[in-house]
């Protein structure tokens, strides 16, 4: 795209011919009585303008040997429409496609890409690697603040029955006796024997017999401690893909 570039050019624009048609009008080839249509140097002049103000916005310096540079310029605005620089955006590929960079943490030269500058103006592209985004909150967060992980705080409750057994009965035991010892009221059941001069011998009895019985044992109310077991990843997260982040340069 180039401006005219001739002799016949003028440096400056000539003012624009006041309006004759409100409504459109078109070219024609004439016949029948009805002349051709020329163009005139006001409506080139016109297209002119328009075509090189397009370039102007896009920050692209006309140039006689380039023949896209138009294309160029709408390829720009479509992508600062729907894309801004800025944006993280994922990527399946291990490097970044071109007009791209891989969001790091790297720092980026500003002169170069000022759409991305405004975005992150301290010149450090973010650095997104196994984080996501979160939106900013009403309250208690800066742009882009980084926030380590973690839950919710929260408690489990547990609770154990508590049970009272009471008293328990032992197994019932028939009618026995014990082993006893000197002068015990019971039989013989083995003999005892002093080491002095002065006393005699003696014998060991078995304790009177004692008739069928059995015990009973008092237990009570009684209680138990629990703990609960760790479970889980080293992180919180959900069911994920992994992508790298890309973000624009411009």
């Amino acid at each position: 795209m180039y401006h005219l570039d001739n002799a016949s050019s003028v440096p400056d624009m000539p003012p624009v011919k006041s309006v004759l048609f409100t409504g459109r009008r078109f070219f024609t080839e004439g016949g029948d009585g009805v002349q051709p249509s020329y163009p005139g140097a006001d409506w080139f002049n016109i297209i002119q303008m328009e075509m090189l103000n397009v370039l102007a916005l896009a920050n692209i310096t006309p140039d006689k040997s380039q023949f896209d540079q138009f294309a160029r310029a709408i390829r720009t605005f479509s992508s600062d429409y729907m894309l801004p620089p800025g944006i993280p955006l994922a990527w399946p590929g291990a490097a970044a496609p071109n007009g791209f960079a891989l969001m790091l943490g790297q720092s980026f030269n500003m002169a170069a890409y000022p759409r991305l500058a405004q975005a992150y103006p301290g010149g450090i592209i973010p650095d997104m690697r196994g984080l996501s985004i979160k939106f900013l909150p009403a309250s208690g967060r800066s742009l882009l603040s980084y926030e380590a992980d973690g839950i919710k705080s929260h408690g489990h409750g547990i609770t154990i029955n508590s049970t009272d057994l009471g008293t328990k009965q032992t197994s019932d035991d028939n009618e026995h006796f014990h082993q006893g010892g000197v002068a015990a009221p019971g039989t013989v059941w083995g003999d005892f024997y002093t080491g002095t001069d002065n006393t005699g011998n003696y014998t060991k009895n078995n304790t009177s017999t004692a008739p069928a019985h059995h015990h009973t044992v008092y237990i009570g109310p009684h209680a138990h401690t629990a703990w609960i077991a760790t479970t889980g990843n080293a992180e919180n997260t959900v069911k994920n893909i992994a992508f790298n982040a890309i973000v624009r340069l411009a």
